[in-house]
């Protein structure tokens, strides 16, 4: 009976040996590659707002999820958390540290890795899980700001996006520590394949770097470009990721996976709560130019009461004029300026209050110029002093000008009749 009782005791020991070693709470999920991950359901956080990841949203433009998980990678190389994630062969050549300071440590993410939301609420390891089904680990890849550049270019290659666009524009990067635009109204200048669908790029004429870190972006600088071993590896049009990695042995794959880092920055950054004024919507790091909706429009039109005709283009949903035939509109009115080109500064030079000459093509309206519509960067004067922020393109070899802001920089009115659907003009 005692010796029963003795191999009961130490049964009941094992056993509950065995239940404080395994996790309190565990799920399963199978990633893309088929590999089984087991989840620790004791994480929890919550969104004050949803982050949409679904429906190739990374894929289109920047997304309040591709910040936040761009600001975590960045994060937790900024904060050294990495540094305890190097492997040790890479610890014993001396590199166990990114050798970078925080003005030159940069995150980028493809959108194609972001596969669903984080919705509003409660969310857990699971809805991680989902949104990146793959076993990324983080990464360090040193670059020049050259070689950067380049690597967006190549990057958003597929833009503007489509469904016939959609699988090139996996590789479309999110980014932390640095603002972008990419200028779709420009070709893609294809070089060689590098893997289908992808082309490397031959020239670089899309995307410009805005700023890094709060500084001048620097063609000549180095730096530490935070992101997955999939991309230091190569994957989709990342040609430069992995030669840059492989021209510098500083560049590393961690033993950090990214699920986990993301994890550590919603608990030890944001105290687990994704606080919607931070990350409810895009925080406008990166800029996609698209070729503006253009068409031409019969709009009404009075100036001080009298009905008036004009050629008019609504461009993007807002109406723009010609600058002379504002001048011939208005050239009877308290509100009249004149209109001169200075040849030698390449300059359009108004002059408010000075009569205007109406020449042989103003308020002519002719053929439909919709399809020549391109973004002006035509040099504007008022009144002796340089204007800038006024919206213009050129339709024609004509620069059209948007008409509200016209109105504010010369000082007419404009407004919109509801009831007769007529543009309503008032001068002085």
């Amino acid at each position: 009976m005692k010796a029963s009782k003795r191999w009961f005791g130490i049964l009941l020991a094992c056993c509950l040996s065995l239940a404080l070693a395994a996790p309190a709470s565990a799920s399963k999920f199978t990633d893309t590659h088929g590999n089984e991950i087991e989840l620790d359901d004791t994480l929890e956080a919550y969104a004050e707002a949803a982050l949409p990841g679904a429906d190739d949203a990374a894929r289109k433009q920047e997304t309040a999820l591709g910040d936040l998980w761009t600001d975590a990678l960045r994060w937790f190389a900024v904060s050294g958390k990495i540094n305890g994630y190097f492997e040790e062969d890479d610890v014993t050549a001396g590199n166990s540290a990114v050798a970078a300071d925080e003005a030159h440590i940069v995150a980028l993410w493809n959108g194609g890795n972001l596969r669903d939301d984080i919705p509003a609420g409660k969310f857990n390891a699971e809805t991680l899980a989902k949104v990146l089904p793959y076993p990324n680990k983080v990464a360090v890849v040193y670059m020049t700001g050259a070689q950067l550049r380049e690597a967006l270019e190549a990057a958003s290659q597929g833009l503007p996006y489509s469904e016939s666009t959609a699988a090139v524009c996996a590789s479309f990067m999110q980014v932390s520590g640095l603002t972008y635009t990419v200028d779709t109204t420009v070709a893609y200048d294809r070089g060689e394949v590098y893997k289908e669908p992808w082309y490397k790029a031959a020239s670089v004429g899309r995307v410009t770097i805005g700023e890094v870190n709060g500084k001048a972006f620097d063609e000549a600088a180095t730096y530490a470009v935070i992101t997955s071993n999939a991309n230091f590896n190569g994957m989709d049009s990342s040609y430069l990721f992995k030669a840059a990695a492989e021209a510098d042995a500083k560049s590393a794959v961690t033993t950090a996976v990214v699920r986990d880092v993301v994890w550590m920055y919603l608990d030890e950054k944001l105290e687990n709560v994704v606080r919607e004024e931070t990350y409810g919507k895009p925080q406008g790091r990166v800029t996609i130019l698209t070729k503006p909706v253009v068409q031409r429009t019969a709009q009404k039109l009075t100036v001080n009461g009298e009905a008036k005709t004009a050629e008019i283009y609504n461009i993007d949903g807002s109406n723009y004029f010609k600058l002379r035939d504002m001048a011939a509109l208005l050239s009877g009115t308290g509100s009249r300026f004149s209109v001169a080109y200075d040849e030698a500064s390449k300059t359009v030079v108004v002059k408010t209050g000075e009569a205007y000459e109406k020449q042989e093509g103003d308020l002519v309206i002719g053929a439909d110029k919709s399809a020549s519509a391109v973004k002006s960067t035509q040099s504007l004067q008022i009144d002796g002093k340089a204007v800038d922020g006024l919206t213009a393109y050129n339709l024609g070899g004509n620069n059209f000008f948007k008409l509200r802001e016209l109105g504010e920089a010369l000082g007419f009115g404009v407004s919109y009749d509801e009831a007769t659907r007529t543009m309503v003009v008032t001068g002085k």
